[in-house]
């Protein structure tokens, strides 16, 4: 669960309605900025290990956009 879904999900429900009646298009955003920092964040430390830790992993699978959508879009 990322930031803003669990802000979502434990907003009281007036406030929450509330929120999504008016403010769907900067949740949509506020969504789309949080993906991007987590696959950034991934990606970067991949980038950090050495050659040695690098080769260990999977390339192929070691993508930021797969581990956001394996840890994040699992009950989607």
């Amino acid at each position: 669960m990322t930031a803003v879904d669990w802000l979502l999900e434990n907003l009281p429900l007036r406030y929450k309605n509330a929120m999504l009646n008016t403010c769907q298009e900067e949740i949509n955003k506020a969504k789309a900025m949080e993906k991007e920092q987590i696959i950034d964040a991934f990606e970067d430390g991949y980038e950090s290990c050495d050659l040695d830790e690098a080769f260990e992993i999977n390339r192929k699978l070691a993508s930021g956009e797969l581990y956001y959508n394996k840890t994040y879009n699992q009950n989607k």
